[in-house]
């Protein structure tokens, strides 16, 4: 049962399989947040953890590599990533983690059937965020645990705005969309409000900045660049030579994050976490 409709369509369409296709390099990029949001979840031996918006599931498996004799369930939108998650999983030999295809706005969980929800940015996409996270206070029990990290701005995440479509943007080929979902809840006045209000207390949000490796060097950059879809639909139509003028203005702004060591840039998160009361 999905009612996130768009999110659901996106995630088993072009999404979800960019996600599986490129699924190595964004472990990479991402994983010293999810390290750090395994860290703060402070799990025990014996604990339930869902991971919600689990994508490929590797913080599902970290998961339950820390809940020893407890269990981890990942949740996603996404059949594609499911699918792959679950491939993963069994060739990992990791044996108390399953995982789901759901909406977590209204899946149903059961009261109190975890001690920890945590999620690695799978939670900024919800249509209804106030109803998800009342489902994920009602999921956990009283004490237990929510810990999740989110974007803060566009302005602090390069990532987002070296690229083609702020490329794009900036020629007037497209209208920038600086308020999208994965900045859904980069306001922490937001966030605290939507903890508060589904039943989360002692709430701490820290800013969470750290390096990101993207690629190799700019050409690699660029050439994962031109593989996403959103690239793809941007110069879809474009003559070759209006493509050759983005794609220097791209390999310009990717040149200051080029070094020795990758093209590396700095990523702006909030770490969050909160207690069920």
């Amino acid at each position: 049962m999905a009612v996130n409709e768009e999110q659901a369509a996106d995630w088993n369409g072009d999404s979800g399989r960019e996600f599986v296709e490129q699924r190595e390099r964004l472990a990479r990029i991402l994983g010293p947040f999810r390290e750090r949001v395994l860290a703060a979840a402070e799990i025990q031996d014996g604990d339930r953890v869902v991971d919600v918006g689990c994508g490929c599931g590797e913080l599902t498996v970290e998961a339950a590599r820390a809940c020893g004799s407890g269990h981890s369930l990942g949740v996603d939108l996404s059949r594609v990533q499911v699918a792959e998650a679950r491939r993963l999983t069994a060739r990992s030999g990791v044996g108390n983690a399953r995982f789901e295809v759901a909406d977590v706005q209204v899946h149903p969980f059961g009261a109190g059937a975890f001690d920890v929800v945590m999620s690695s940015f799978g939670v900024m996409f919800f249509d209804d965020p106030a109803a998800a996270f009342r489902n994920m206070r009602s999921a956990v029990r009283r004490g237990g645990m929510i810990s999740f990290v989110c974007w803060r701005t566009p302005a602090e995440n390069p990532y987002f705005t070296v690229g083609y479509a702020g490329a794009a943007s900036d020629a007037g080929l497209i209208v920038a969309d600086d308020a999208g979902a994965p900045f859904s809840l980069a306001e922490p006045s937001r966030v605290r409000i939507l903890l508060n209000t589904a039943g989360f207390g002692d709430i701490r949000i820290e800013e969470l900045d750290l390096p990101m490796l993207i690629g190799s060097d700019v050409e690699d950059v660029l050439d994962f660049e031109r593989r996403s879809p959103s690239t793809v639909g941007i110069l879809n139509g474009l003559r070759p030579a209006r493509i050759d003028e983005l794609t220097a203005v791209v390999r310009a702004r990717l040149a200051p994050y080029a070094s020795p060591d990758g093209v590396v840039m700095p990523g702006a998160a909030w770490l969050v976490t909160g207690r069920a009361t």
